[in-house]
């Protein structure tokens, strides 16, 4: 077989219509990138968008537009003789595989028509003529017309939910919804080591921006609560980014509790506000209804919802709590006995919330202890950090997709959101 990459020498439009049926949630996303390789996605919940998972690289690539069309032909078109064409059945061709030797028999090659399911190919010695491998009936489609791209998408489109589709990285590293937010992978260079960072950056001054901090529980709740992942929480407030919350309880008595004040922003109500009073309870981080933040670190100087808005004259919009503290006024302020053996030594997964020069970073390291999160976060130059909760409870969301996780299911999380 003599398959190459062949640069694209066809242009095909995609147009697209929704139907198909919506796939049942799957917990690991590389497992449902893996599951979905050489589809064709339709974003049933909203418009129809389209999408391709590439399977060199399990990731997807949006396929709106002619131009993205043409990139998609340009850089992951395989190119194909063809004779090598010709051994591969036709959309209308009848061919019973399960009679068909995987060498080859017939005029159909088994072996080569599985390698390439899912695969948009090429034909090098006709102009570069498209054709898409369906995996579910591995017959090839020809792509070179609008109607024909327009019946593809038709039979052939799989309809897939939001919360699914999160789970399928896109193509790009880096990306940006607009000059307010943006995604980044960042490799920070520590006195204690080097560390790959997930790093979303979110500026206050978005003059549409909403700030939500959200519990799955509407009052206090000393357990068994209730807990959601973390993507129920970006739907039911349209969110655009979005990290998990506090620690909280695993075991089965207590699952899901968590000791350290949320403010419920849809109620309006301060989860665990008796809480506030303790000297225990440590740092939290607020916002009012301009999105200005406000850092206490100690929370009985925050007193209380109603202390807070008298004070400053204006509405609270979120507030988190949570231990232990890591940076205020640039300082590393980790206190040894507010952190455990595992919390000392495990180099876990580790989530953190920063502020600096009125913008907040959600960031997300790899590999690190709650100490070296410390340091890693005054690298960054925060001028206030606050330890959230890690290991199997990271979630981090930017622009439609699971940068990191989904993660187990957690009590509560912080949402960015466009005001209506």
């Amino acid at each position: 077989m003599k398959l190459k990459y062949c640069p694209n020498k066809y242009f095909f439009t995609i147009l697209i219509i929704v139907i198909g049926l919506s796939l049942p949630l799957i917990s690991q996303a590389a497992s449902l990138a893996q599951q979905l390789s050489g589809r064709i996605l339709l974003d049933v919940e909203r418009h129809g968008e389209a999408w391709y998972v590439n399977p060199p690289n399990l990731r997807r690539y949006y396929l709106g537009r002619p131009d993205d069309a043409f990139r998609i032909m340009r850089e992951l078109g395989l190119g194909i003789t063809a004779q090598e064409l010709a051994q591969i059945p036709s959309s209308t061709a009848a061919v019973d595989w399960s009679a068909t030797s995987s060498t080859a028999t017939s005029s159909y090659n088994l072996l080569l028509t599985q390698r390439v399911a899912g695969r948009i190919l090429l034909d090098v010695e006709n102009d570069g003529e498209a054709w898409y491998v369906n995996p579910p009936n591995l017959r090839r489609y020809y792509l070179g017309r609008p109607d024909d791209a327009f019946r593809i998408m038709r039979e052939l489109g799989l309809g897939i939910t939001r919360k699914n589709l999160a789970r399928i990285h896109k193509s790009s590293l880096d990306e940006a919804i607009d000059e307010y937010s943006s995604y980044q992978i960042k490799y920070v260079t520590t006195t204690a080591g080097v560390f790959r960072a997930d790093i979303v950056t979110i500026d206050l001054a978005d003059p549409n921006l909403k700030i939500i901090t959200d519990t799955a529980s509407d009052g206090d709740c000393l357990g068994p609560c209730p807990a959601r992942e973390l993507m129920d929480y970006v739907l039911d407030n349209n969110g655009f980014a979005a990290i998990n919350g506090t620690y909280f309880e695993t075991g089965a008595a207590r699952r899901n509790y968590y000791f350290f004040p949320v403010y419920n922003s849809r109620l309006g109500v301060m989860i665990n506000e008796a809480q506030l009073k303790w000297w225990t309870t440590g740092p939290l981080m607020v916002f009012d209804e301009n999105n200005k933040f406000y850092y206490f670190p100690d929370s009985r100087d925050f007193g209380s919802v109603a202390k807070f808005e008298s004070k400053y004259g204006v509405k609270i919009q979120a507030a988190i709590g949570n231990k232990p503290r890591l940076i205020e006024n640039y300082l590393n302020w980790l206190i040894d006995w507010e952190v455990d053996e595992s919390q000392m030594t495990g180099k876990y997964i580790r989530t953190a919330i920063g502020y600096k020069d009125n913008k907040i970073y959600l960031v997300v390291a790899n590999k690190a202890t709650v100490p070296e999160l410390a340091i890693i976060m005054q690298t960054l130059g925060m001028e206030y950090a606050l330890n959230l909760d890690g290991g199997y409870s990271t979630a981090l969301y930017y622009n439609d997709e699971y940068m990191i996780g989904p993660g187990r299911n957690i009590p509560n999380a912080i949402i960015f959101a466009k005001k209506n």
